[in-house]
């Protein structure tokens, strides 16, 4: 199944028509790497903030990249759950520090939160998923855990300021971000782009943003490196085709739009 953005985008889990050669794979992951692969394995056990990034497994076996930002929550995109028709596929576990199957710590996903208007925007048709440009700018979800076993890591740190504070960090960085992920070439260890460039903060509260991504990349964090440490603005939530590579950059969701969580029941 595919997930696509009505008119340019695809979001970062598409299959193809027929077995690519390796010939092909390789000249479309050029074009999605801007012409260099960037990328650099980060070596385990993952030291902040990349301990706290982690592997997100749902009900029907798919995967995709989240962030712990709190003891019981991460962030990720919300078309993770959204790739079934007319149900959500939810969560499963989610591992920290997840390198060649082993991790650092393991949670149980007791919930995913994601606003309306994303799952509002979506149209089915065959095996693909089509998304409406509407709904593309809600591609975010809370992951509600519960923690299982192994050691729990530092939660990376939520940017919470407002979307004017949001462009002056952007300025006082030089809008120069980092990127971590497990992409599908190398799903099974964390690779970073560090020092990739955010090219624009839209109105509609996503970014424009040259970070190298492929599939299973989705909901992994962009982040940037602030005075107060590790701040995470952003999730990856799609790019265009490889032949469109020129004609847009890629798209992350900011935390600006985080839907929030139902209150917690009185003990």
């Amino acid at each position: 199944m595919r997930l696509l953005l009505v008119g340019l985008f695809l979001l970062s889990s598409s299959l193809y028509a027929a077995e690519p050669s390796a010939a092909q794979i390789k000249k479309e992951q050029q074009a999605l790497f801007f012409g260099k692969d960037d990328r650099v394995a980060i070596p385990a056990p993952y030291a902040a903030p990349y301990a706290a990034i982690g592997q997100l497994e749902v009900k029907s076996g798919g995967t995709c990249t989240a962030t712990l930002i709190a003891p019981d929550l991460a962030v990720t995109a919300a078309h993770c759950f959204l790739m079934l028709p007319r149900k959500v596929d939810a969560g499963v576990w989610f591992k920290a520090g997840f390198h060649k199957g082993e991790y650092q710590a393991r949670y149980q996903v007791t919930g995913q939160v994601f606003l309306p208007k994303f799952r509002k925007g979506l149209k089915y048709k065959g095996e693909d998923v089509y998304i409406q440009p509407s709904a593309a700018p809600y591609d975010i979800a809370v992951l509600q855990l519960k923690f299982k076993d192994g050691h729990a890591p530092e939660p990376m740190h939520l940017f919470a300021g407002t979307e004017q504070e949001l462009t002056q960090a952007l300025h006082e960085t030089k809008s120069l971000a980092n990127q971590a992920g497990f992409a599908e070439d190398h799903d099974t260890i964390l690779t970073a782009h560090n020092g990739c460039t955010i090219s624009k903060l839209r109105t509609n509260r996503t970014i424009f943003h040259r970070c190298d991504t492929l599939s299973g990349d989705s909901g992994s964090p962009i982040w940037l490196d602030l005075p107060t440490g590790p701040t995470l603005i952003a999730v990856q939530s799609s790019a265009p085709d490889w032949f469109n590579r020129h004609l847009a950059d890629n798209v992350g969701v900011t935390v600006l739009q985080l839907p929030q969580l139902p209150p917690k029941p009185n003990k």
